[in-house]
């Protein structure tokens, strides 16, 4: 596991009670990130890893799974 999947790991784990260290990097978030939570976590990544996801890029699916949410981290990180 990289440096980036385990801070994303632990800001889950600190904040959503559905979280579980067993989840797999493309298992559905969706049980444990409800849609309020997703906005919290657009915020988190913003600061924690210095990027700005544009409005119209947003899309709940990029948030999916941890998987999908490391690409965003590289693709909006690189912009």
């Amino acid at each position: 596991m990289g440096e980036n999947e385990a801070r994303i790991r632990q800001f889950l784990k600190e904040r959503f009670g559905g979280y579980t260290d067993d989840l797999g990097s493309e298992d559905k978030l969706d049980k444990v990130v409800d849609s309020m939570g997703l906005f919290e976590l657009v915020t988190f990544l913003e600061e924690e890893f210095s990027l700005s996801i544009p409005n119209e890029e947003f899309s709940p699916d990029l948030f999916s799974s941890i998987g999908k949410i490391l690409d965003v981290v590289e693709e909006f990180r690189a912009a």
